[in-house]
């Protein structure tokens, strides 16, 4: 089964359990660049419930540009601003010393690219998690066409027969044309549990930071890979 997803700024723990369930997953950065989408930006805990970290990038006078060519800005110390940001919400965290040097060495780094940002931090996690999936790049790739007929063209050229998508990709995907062309598809929309936080009580729809640095590898392995967290629509059909 494949599946599909534009490179996140540290993903919700829904998307790396996509990844996780996938036998192939694929980074898609020569579509739209949206401003208004995770893809440079994310949520972290704090005392007073959550706060955005977002990653500046240039965009004056580049409306439409691809993820592939989004840069990042450096006219001010983001990079700094995160660290601290997530040192001040987590340094209590059972498990933030362990991750602090990936932190440092990862917000130390001046980065340019915002995919190569994102991208790295996915695939550390996803190397923290054990994750066996086969991780595919679209720059290694030609793929042609839009919306539906890109998707499906992905999935012959890889040679796939089965796709999944996140719940919230129903208004565009068109199962029927899947179908037509000898593909079967799922929807997957992950529902969260919670877990024991930094602050009281529980705050969801956070990045998987949050899960990664309260609960540790094992434990986040754990919760992304029940599958009662999730609810999966029937085989070609829409999430009921």
């Amino acid at each position: 089964m494949l599946t599909i997803h534009q490179p996140n700024y540290w993903a919700y723990p829904g998307l790396i359990g996509k990844i996780m369930r996938s036998d192939k997953f694929l980074f898609l950065t020569k579509v739209q660049f949206d401003k208004s989408s995770w893809q440079n930006r994310n949520r972290i805990r704090v005392k007073e419930g959550w706060k955005y970290i977002s990653v500046p990038v240039e965009n004056k006078g580049k409306e439409g540009q691809l993820i592939a060519d989004v840069r990042i800005s450096n006219m001010t110390n983001w990079r700094n601003q995160h660290l601290n940001a997530i040192k001040f919400a987590y340094q209590k965290a059972p498990f933030y010393n362990i991750y602090f040097p990936f932190l440092k060495e990862l917000y130390t780094k001046k980065w340019e690219s915002l995919q190569e940002l994102d991208i790295y931090i996915t695939n550390f996690v996803l190397q923290e998690l054990g994750n066996t999936t086969e991780i595919l790049y679209d720059k290694d790739f030609d793929f042609q066409g839009e919306k539906n007929e890109l998707l499906i063209n992905i999935c012959h050229e890889l040679g796939e027969k089965e796709y999944m998508s996140n719940k919230g990709s129903e208004n565009y995907v068109d199962i029927g044309k899947f179908n037509d062309n000898g593909i079967d598809h799922i929807y997957i929309n992950y529902d969260g549990a919670e877990y024991s936080q930094v602050y009281p009580g529980f705050e969801g729809g956070l990045s998987v930071l949050d899960m990664l640095l309260n609960c540790g590898p094992e434990k986040t392995r754990e919760i992304i890979m029940d599958d009662r967290n999730y609810t999966f629509s029937e085989w070609n059909k829409k999430i009921l």
